[in-house]
């Protein structure tokens, strides 16, 4: 049995990219091309293992939607009469765990913690280059008087 999942997907749809997890894995998937005789016979069998997630933006709107994994299994059944008929089967196991995103902003502190330590760094390095270059200049007018020992 040949065939095309268009999309599969359960729960609203998250369509922001920054938000990671499988939301529609199965989307696309194309089971047309075949093994000759033997893909009109064959079932398909998809596994897939639920998880519920709840995506909450900036402003505080909340979208539940529900990501999944899945595994693939391409088989052909036989019975005492011959071949079964073909089926696509669709097998899901709920978790009940919940994944919850939320998006926020980072504090005012982090921005200013940020910006000491970028300042502090640099004087740091001013000061480690300012010490080498006045012992490099003391060295070096030691050596001109012949005091270096």
């Amino acid at each position: 049995m040949r065939h095309i999942i268009h999309e599969l997907s359960f729960g609203d749809q998250i369509l922001e990219q920054h938000v990671p997890g499988n939301f529609n894995p199965l989307g696309g998937t194309d089971k047309t091309g075949g093994d000759g005789a033997m893909a009109a016979l064959s079932s398909h069998e998809y596994i897939m293992r639920i998880v519920p997630a709840i995506y909450e933006n900036i402003s505080g709107e909340r979208k539940q939607a529900y990501q999944y994994s899945f595994a693939y299994k391409k088989y052909v059944s036989y019975s005492h009469g011959g071949v079964m008929m073909p089926a696509i089967w669709f097998r899901y196991d709920l978790n009940p765990i919940t994944v919850k995103y939320t998006e926020k902003r980072r504090p005012f502190y982090a921005f200013l913690t940020t910006v000491c330590a970028i300042i502090g760094g640099t004087f740091t390095v001013a000061g480690l280059i300012d010490s080498f270059i006045f012992t490099a200049s003391e060295i070096f007018k030691k050596a001109e008087i012949g005091k270096l020992n």
